[in-house]
């Protein structure tokens, strides 16, 4: 495994506005993907139950919601891989949570960073979270 990329905060700051719409395009991805999958689930019931529903009407169905499942993993993998090129690691897309590799007094430390924040503020060591996270200055 390679080391990680090491970033200055200002480095971290200059992808920020990369960083922040893939982290936006990945919420809505998610947010899609738990509609399509609720629509799946109904569809799959109304199939086991039975209680008229035409099967091939819900079958086809099952396929298209399949199929779009599909495209919506794949985007998903694709805007992730994108944020990983940039040297970002993903801690929580709910949060918006995103953290770079950085060294501080010569401990490899994460800066992170919050949708919504205009820059990178915070950091707190690689085996902590974002509860722990402690001014840059």
């Amino acid at each position: 495994m390679a080391p990680p990329k090491i970033f200055s905060v200002e480095e971290a700051n200059g992808l920020l506005s990369q960083v922040a719409p893939l982290v936006q395009q990945l919420q809505g991805l998610q947010e899609s993907l738990v509609n399509t999958n609720r629509r799946l689930d109904e569809h799959i019931q109304k199939l086991a139950q039975g209680n008229g529903y035409p099967i091939q009407d819900i079958n086809t169905r099952i396929q298209e919601l399949t199929t779009h499942q599909l495209d919506l993993v794949a985007a998903f993998q694709s805007a992730l891989q994108q944020l990983e090129s940039l040297g970002c690691v993903l801690k929580d897309l709910k949060l918006g949570l995103v953290d770079w590799y950085t060294l501080r007094d010569g401990e490899l430390v994460f800066l992170c960073w919050r949708l919504g924040e205009d820059r990178i503020r915070f950091w707190h060591r690689v085996d902590e979270g974002f509860a722990a996270r402690q001014p840059l200055e």
